[in-house]
């Protein structure tokens, strides 16, 4: 067997005319190779989403929001769309989240969407993003939309859940066929029991949770809990569904106050238990391809929860 001598031999071999150039082009590569693992996330660390409601902070604090969702790993923002907001200034933030690497996606809904007659005030609020993006540049165009659509909260839930339902998924179905038809990204905030209402059609047998992952492009649950083992449960159906239909799902943690009783909200507890229930909650989420991340909800209590009031 013939040994080859060691490269670092070879190169010493070279004549004295060839050694400056190895060594620019050695440290050029070692330049790349430090700047591309600047850019990458630490080991273990899963993108996180937000929710944030009160849209005029776009305006007023632009920078400090964007810092603050930097440092905490988001690359996704769920951005109500509110009133006395300038057009202007959700392309400007936009395209500034976008030179951070952050994706925002246009937010709304109301409990009547759900409801036949006020099916009308969600298509509006599509056509509005959907000329928006149409009429601004791609870094200054949202990524996506998200419908929060809450039926449940109404009376007539109580009453007659059956025909709300029906309704309900006649909505889904127009505002995902319209966000499709003009390329427009397209999920939901739903809770995480919606796999215990059964598709109002008896000749089909699937959950409602189900359907809404076959319909989405993607599901932020709201599975309140402060505990990841439990929220990691109470999400563990759809996630599998959207291993299964190659969706991506966002599991939601609650940081604000809630009205539902104890075991829901991180608001109470100390920084180390939330900071140690999400790493927990990350590491039982990689077991599914679909899971995109943690969101928090919202932007509002996370800040005051790092930072005070």
């Amino acid at each position: 067997m013939i040994l080859k001598k060691p490269i670092f031999v070879r190169l010493r071999a070279l004549s004295g005319s060839k050694r400056p150039t190895l060594l620019v082009l050695g440290g050029m590569l070692l330049l790349a190779l430090l700047m591309l693992l600047a850019f990458i996330r630490p080991s273990g660390s899963q993108a996180k989403a937000t929710w944030i409601w009160e849209t005029k902070v776009i305006e007023q604090q632009p920078d400090e929001l964007l810092n603050f969702v930097r440092r905490q790993g988001v690359n996704t923002i769920f951005l109500q769309i509110g009133s006395g907001v300038e057009q202007g200034s959700y392309r400007s933030f936009i395209r500034a989240a976008s030179q951070a690497g952050i994706q925002v996606h246009a937010l709304s809904g109301h409990p009547d969407w759900a409801l036949r007659e006020h099916r009308g005030e969600a298509e509006a609020f599509l056509k509005w993003v959907i000329d928006f993006n149409r009429e601004g540049k791609p870094e200054e165009r949202f990524a996506g939309v998200q419908l929060d659509v809450e039926p449940y909260l109404l009376d007539r839930w109580r009453n007659d859940q059956e025909t709300v339902v029906e309704q309900w998924m006649e909505g889904i179905r127009i505002w995902t066929e319209e966000a499709r038809y003009n390329d427009l990204a397209i999920g939901a905030a739903v809770p995480f029991w919606l796999d215990r209402i059964d598709h109002p059609s008896g000749a089909l047998q699937l959950p409602l949770g189900d359907w809404m992952v076959d319909q989405f492009d993607y599901l932020a649950i709201m599975a309140y809990r402060d505990a990841a083992g439990r929220i990691y449960e109470i999400s563990q159906r759809t996630l599998n569904e959207a291993d299964r239909q190659k969706k991506q799902v966002w599991v939601g943690v609650e940081l604000g106050e809630s009205r539902e009783g104890p075991g829901v909200s991180f608001h109470d507890l100390p920084l180390a238990s939330l900071d140690r229930e999400m790493e927990r909650l990350e590491e039982l989420g990689k077991r599914h391809g679909s899971f995109a991340g943690i969101a928090v909800h919202s932007y509002e209590a996370w800040h005051r929860k790092l930072n005070g009031p």
